[in-house]
């Protein structure tokens, strides 16, 4: 009987990839800060651009000044957007359309697959969590904090690839 792993391989266990395990440019290297950031706001202006035309819609001038009368349910629903859409497209095609023109991809850290609903939850989840902190107007600022956080490290993995176990990698 012949082993389908090399002796030396056989019960040991996984080891997680290091920068040394990517190819420095081209398919399936680590993705860069610049596109990782183009996703980002790419993903974010589709997210806000509803949020946009409702308070363009619920705008109104009294006395020549432009009043904004943003309905209460705007902001909790603009998260649940922002958190749904991230999740979904991870999900389904591990990518968000942001990701998806930038030639990006997001897999599970230990071993490249696809990601679990677990992993595509925490990570569309962590960085909404911190509006939920009372920190008031610095509250959008944490938002990017925490998005920033992927710029770093010689893996780029922010708070959102750690908690949720992925990694960005490029497609092409």
């Amino acid at each position: 009987m012949q082993p389908s792993e090399p002796a030396d391989q056989v019960g040991a266990p996984r080891r997680v990839p290091t920068a040394k395990d990517f190819p420095k440019t081209g398919p399936f290297s680590l993705a860069a800060p610049g596109p990782r950031f183009g996703a980002r706001a790419l993903d974010l202006a589709l997210v806000a651009f509803p949020v946009l035309i409702v308070i363009a819609i619920t705008a109104k001038s009294i006395d020549g000044q432009l009043q904004f009368d943003v309905p209460v349910w705007l902001l909790p629903a603009a998260l649940a957007f922002a958190v749904v859409y991230e999740f979904l497209f991870v999900l389904l095609i591990q990518r968000t359309l942001g990701k998806l023109l930038f030639g990006l991809r997001v897999v599970r850290y230990v071993d490249g697959g696809r990601p679990s609903g677990t992993q595509c939850a925490l990570r569309a989840l962590l960085p909404w969590s911190v509006l939920a902190l009372p920190i008031g107007p610095f509250a959008v600022g944490a938002v990017f904090l925490v998005y920033g956080t992927g710029i770093g490290g010689e893996l780029h993995r922010g708070w959102p690839d750690r908690v949720g176990g992925t990694l960005v990698i490029s497609t092409r």
